[in-house]
């Protein structure tokens, strides 16, 4: 007979997820607690965190990264066997700002917010294991359509610059110092928990309150700007996967499947029932940039961690339409409990 270990004597598998009340992060903390685990958070001042999802999590630090290294006080109490920086100061391709804006932010919260919680699994937690969430943008201008994880990276934004740097930064880690460190390249994943700065919401929000009559036209900067669109509930499982390997390594994670802005547009309204035409204007001021779009080759994935999106482009978009649609007619339902 083997013999048995007192439940008290074993600790759940833990882990802290930066950026917990972020659209990935809290998918990310449900997902980890339907698979039993501790789970720990970062979030800044001010952050919503859904009342429901709080109660389950071990504890939610309220810090800012633009201070890097408050982050390691609390890994070195939390002591987490898993961490995944999702905490991010971020870019979204309708606001121009951000293209040419100050470094320093991006830099603090996406780079050194990284290099402190990998120095501390360095010198203190060596078999923990780190996720960094990067993102397509590195590939600036891409040289090749689908990108992998060996294409050439041109990154022209703050924003992509940290990003790169980041990704690079976890292969450095895993082979000068043997930390478990894995980088996933995240291509655009939306729900309905993806902010207001995100033209995918924008165009859902306008379509719902086109269809109640309370809507105001949107400009887009270019209707036929192609993306590669997915869910964020598919993408933080794919992240998961990736520490389950018994090695670190560089992961794309996306569909794999183009599609323009405006083929979202007509989704999104064809859904209702309703045209377009008198609520989404193309802005005259804009140039299409004839260039590579965005598309992953999530092939490696697939292979290594047997990842598998389920949520389709349609789907994806429902969703979104729903919820807001829910919020514009004054029912919104506890948004942690869509799917």
């Amino acid at each position: 007979m083997h013999g048995t270990i007192e439940n008290n004597t074993v600790r759940r598998r833990s882990a802290l997820i930066t950026g917990i009340s972020g659209q990935d992060g809290f998918y990310l903390a449900k997902w980890l607690l339907e698979q039993g685990y501790e789970v720990h958070g970062t979030a800044r001042l001010n952050s919503q965190i859904v009342q429901s999802l709080r109660g389950q999590l071990a504890s939610v630090s309220v810090l800012d990264l633009g201070e890097p290294q408050l982050l390691s006080d609390v890994i070195r109490r939390v002591r987490p066997h898993e961490i995944y920086h999702l905490a991010a100061h971020h870019f979204s391709s309708q606001n121009l700002d951000l293209r040419t804006g100050q470094l320093e932010p991006f830099i603090s919260v996406n780079l050194l917010a990284a290099n402190v919680a990998l120095e501390v699994l360095r010198h203190e937690l060596p078999e923990s294991r780190f996720f960094y969430a990067s993102s397509a943008q590195i590939f600036g201008v891409p040289s090749v359509c689908p990108q992998t994880e060996v294409t050439p990276h041109r990154p022209d934004t703050p924003y992509a610059i940290s990003k790169s740097a980041g990704f690079h930064l976890c292969r450095y880690f895993r082979e000068s110092h043997g930390i478990y460190a894995s980088a996933g390249v995240l291509y655009n994943h939306e729900s309905p928990r993806r902010n207001d700065s995100f033209v995918t919401t924008q165009i859902a929000r306008t379509a719902a309150r086109a269809f109640v009559g309370k809507a105001e036209p949107l400009m887009i900067r270019d209707l036929d700007a192609v993306a590669d669109w997915g869910a964020a509930q598919d993408y933080v499982v794919g992240m998961w996967l990736t520490l389950q390997q018994p090695f670190g390594d560089e992961y794309i994670i996306s569909s794999g499947q183009p599609h323009t802005i405006l083929e979202f547009v007509n989704e999104t309204f064809g859904y209702l029932g309703i045209s377009a035409d008198n609520w989404i204007i193309q802005d005259p001021k804009a140039k299409h940039v004839d260039s590579l779009p965005y598309v992953g080759d999530n092939s490696k994935i697939r292979t290594i961690c047997g990842w598998e999106p389920r949520i389709s482009f349609r789907d994806l978009v429902r969703n979104m339409v729903d919820h807001q649609l829910r919020l514009v007619m004054g029912n919104p339902q506890l948004i942690d409990m869509i799917e």
